[in-house]
């Protein structure tokens, strides 16, 4: 299996460790590519929209942003770690984030994520663990990521070496557990969750295009490329 780890902080911590359970329960035989954040990403997205009008190699921080979607393209299983900051993901995985809003199902999605499984991996010190997860739960959702598990642990210390061998053992477990539903699919086919989406985002696109021909206007890139892929037309990117 390939597995590509996107990494939330550089800091080699307590969600690090957590981190580390988890590809230990996958087991060995595995192909894993990690990238570090801010290190891999540094820029933040300029909002200068050039990913929706000409693609991601397009985009000014190209340089960072193409390998990265290149390598969560070809993995089996895409593994994002963040800790708690304030209640959320830390800022570095939101400016990472930002660079992939063009695919969106929104927009232009692409038909390999909705194969993927992906594993969400969030420490606290207390509270605040479900946003942080959901930061980056949204966009695995509407890249398309077929199932998603997330693995929450609160941990009450900042550092690994302070945290009690209970709550080690019980981040263990979850870890575990969560290995467990990877490795234990056959055929990883989208949620209905995932399902739902992409069929609010067939007709929005659908509803849209009438609205541009009635004002005279051309098909949007966005409804082309839909449109190209047969999306629109009873085709899934999923068997």
């Amino acid at each position: 299996m390939n597995i590509t780890v996107i990494n939330g902080t550089e800091r080699r911590g307590c969600t690090f460790a957590m981190k580390n359970l988890f590809l230990a329960a996958m087991g060995e035989g595995h192909s894993v590519t990690e990238y570090f954040l801010s290190r891999d990403c540094p820029e933040f997205c300029t909002g200068c929209k050039a990913c929706f009008f000409s693609g991601i190699s397009a985009c000014p921080h190209a340089k960072y942003t193409v390998p990265v979607w290149e390598s969560i393209l070809a993995a089996d299983l895409l593994v994002f770690t963040s800790p708690t900051y304030v209640f959320h993901a830390t800022a570095q995985t939101k400016a990472f984030l930002d660079h992939y809003g063009s695919k969106w199902m929104a927009h232009s999605p692409e038909a390999p994520m909705f194969h993927k499984q992906a594993v969400i991996l969030v420490s606290a010190a207390g509270q605040g663990m479900g946003k942080t997860a959901k930061d980056i739960r949204d966009s695995l959702d509407f890249w398309g990521a077929a199932r998603t598990y997330a693995v929450k642990q609160a941990l009450f210390q900042a550092k690994w070496e302070d945290v009690s061998d209970k709550r080690k053992a019980a981040a263990k477990r979850k870890c575990e557990a969560a290995a467990a539903k990877v490795k234990s699919a056959k055929h990883v086919n989208p949620r209905l969750k995932i399902k739902g989406i992409f069929a609010m985002m067939k007709m929005a696109h659908k509803m849209i295009d009438k609205g541009e021909r009635k004002a005279g206007r051309e098909h949007t890139k966005d409804y082309l490329y839909w449109k190209e892929n047969g999306w629109l037309d009873g085709e899934k990117p999923w068997k």
